[in-house]
């Protein structure tokens, strides 16, 4: 392990040191064992018998207190925090407990360490925007040459960009964190684990980037990587990603053979947030192989674990759909209620914890990470030239000019959302003739109707048919099928694709796909405010309902034609 520069110094407050376990006795067995030896038999044990891990950081602590030793006393409460938190148990005293006590130190490691380690408890229960903020105070704490502190705190928030689902931004992160790890390994314990671990996280991210493939390649040279050094607080994990991977591309016999396993480490660990992830996995491997009855088995013992430790994970909500489901088919109403009750209440807890968490306020976080690295390059340089400094100071207004931009921006969205929620419901009635204009398309985009001149194509017999077709296309809302084209859609009408092409711009004033894009859009406008239960589903799932074929896509077009963000817009009509 690193030694941890530290400054020597005389005073800690009391809270410190009033939380070890009384009545605990360093065993004669580590009593004349270094602190380095009860560490490394620390980092052996964790994350695979985390009550051994506990009780050998607590003799860390204790043999700290002992010598006086503030270093030692230092990784011991946070070696008991990091195994409370993996344990489902409350490890913010520790945590609070180094804070205060490094509060005043200015050294290699803290109080910068203190700060990530309280962000990685408020991570861990949800809780984003707090463990940004502890992110934050530890990236402006963060000692340059601190390079191992650095890159942990980028692997860090590219852990919370997963939450707000920004995987392919999360991604080059865990990259450099893994070429970093890569690089500095040797073959002791501590830095197999660092570097094990960093191979994990991309197996992760991979897997919410849909490339399992991938995902299962870096989970095969992880688990290599644990027998190679002997380093296994890993390896239950890489597995389940592996398995995970697996039941992504329908090999569900291999997947619920390696995830089987997985289940007696996750017990043995209490950890039992994975644990509950994992059955949730479970009942969808055997759904698919319509084992109904064992995958409804599953999905309760999970929705079990969920509420028993308060841990809910949006992963595992259409586990609840399908328990839902299979008792509305039973009949049986109180199960029926009993599921509908509990997935009311897991989205209540995800959105109270995702709601301060958007992507524009992320973004805003990425900036003290971008000012280190430059700080970092300057301090290499070891170059004080005034052309340098001016430099800083420029980069230092453009970021406080992009931040002031975004928030701007933000205000904007949210004005123009405030303004589309409050105009009123439209409903729906027949029309006699075909509307030129949209309900929502706010004047400033309009596009005149009147710079071309209209061609004779009432002269063709299908004419007034072909307005019925529209007409009737629109009220049946049939604009929702994602697998309408101009062409499809011709087909359909028994009409040639120029004709209709040419029909549509005369009528509509506008070109089929932006004909098509505002009939979606006016519908999901109108659809949001009546709709309660549609404002709780996913910007994907809502993109998928109205025939997008990827969130980006519906996002785009709600931008262009509200001039907001459908986010922003549903968190008005809250």
């Amino acid at each position: 392990m690193k030694k941890i520069h530290l400054i020597v110094f005389t005073v800690l407050p009391v809270l410190f040191f009033s939380q070890s376990i009384k009545g605990l006795i360093i065993p004669d067995s580590l009593k004349n064992k270094s602190y380095k030896y009860i560490d490394d038999a620390y980092n052996k044990v964790f994350q695979i018998d985390n009550d051994k891990a506990e009780l050998l950081a607590n003799y860390i602590l204790l043999k700290g207190k002992k010598e006086n030793n503030k270093e030692v006393i230092f990784e011991g409460y946070y070696n008991i925090a990091r195994v409370k938190n993996l344990k489902n148990e409350n490890g913010h005293p520790f945590a609070d407990s180094l804070i205060t006590a490094s509060k005043n130190i200015n050294n290699y490691d803290y109080p910068a360490k203190s700060h990530i380690l309280k962000g990685i408890l408020f991570n861990n229960e949800g809780k984003y925007k707090e463990a940004l903020d502890e992110y934050t105070i530890a990236i402006n704490l963060n000692k340059t040459e601190n390079k191992e502190q650095f890159y942990y705190i980028n692997k860090l928030i590219a852990i919370l960009k997963t939450a707000t689902e920004e995987y392919q931004e999360a991604l080059p992160l865990f990259l450099k964190y893994y070429d970093y790890e890569k690089n500095k390994i040797k073959t002791t314990n501590l830095e197999a684990k660092n570097y094990i671990s960093s191979i994990f996280s991309l197996a992760n991210v991979y897997i919410r980037c849909k490339d399992y493939k991938k995902s299962i390649q870096f989970a095969d040279l992880g688990l290599a990587e644990c027998k190679k050094y002997n380093n296994y607080s890993n390896y239950s994990y890489l597995l389940m990603i592996k398995g995970i991977s697996l039941f992504y591309l329908k090999d569900f016999t291999a997947s619920y053979t390696i995830l089987s396993e997985v289940e007696k480490g996750l017990i043995n660990n209490k950890d039992y947030t994975n644990l509950g992830v994992l059955y949730y996995y479970l009942g969808k491997i055997k759904y698919a192989v319509h084992r109904e009855d064992e995958a409804i088995e599953f999905f309760k013992k999970a929705d079990s674990i969920s509420f028993t430790f308060n841990s809910f994970e949006p992963t595992k909500r259409d586990g609840y759909e399908i328990l839902i489901d299979f008792y509305k088919k039973k009949g049986d109403l109180k199960n029926q209620l009993k599921y509908i009750d509990n997935l009311i209440h897991s989205d209540s807890v995800i959105a109270v914890n995702r709601k301060n968490l958007s992507k524009e306020i992320l973004k805003k976080y990425d900036t003290p990470i971008l000012m280190k690295e430059k700080v970092s390059v300057i301090e290499k340089l070891n170059n004080q030239n005034t052309w340098l400094i001016t430099a800083l100071l420029f980069i230092t207004l453009l970021f406080i000019f992009i931040i002031r931009k975004n928030r701007k921006k933000i205000k904007e969205y949210e004005k123009l959302a405030k303004v589309l929620s409050e105009r009123p419901l439209i409903v729906p009635t027949v029309q006699e003739e075909i509307k030129v204009e949209s309900e929502v398309i706010p004047p400033a985009v309009i596009e005149k109707k009147e710079k071309a001149p209209k061609s004779d194509l009432s002269s063709n017999p299908k004419f007034k048919i072909l307005i019925d077709k529209i007409e009737q296309f629109e009220k049946t809302n049939s604009f929702l099928n994602k697998n309408i084209t101009l062409d499809s859609l011709s087909k359909d009408f028994d009409t040639n694709r120029d004709y209709l092409s040419k029909l549509v711009n005369e009528l509509k004033g506008k070109n089929f796909s932006q004909y098509l894009n505002e009939l979606r859009i006016n519908y999901i406008v109108e659809e949001l405010k009546s709709n309660e239960k549609i404002r709780k589903h996913t910007i994907a799932a809502i993109a998928d309902d109205i025939g997008y074929n990827n969130a980006e896509s519906f996002t785009n077009a709600f931008k262009k034609i509200t001039g907001t963000l459908p986010s922003y817009y549903i968190k008005a009509l809250h």
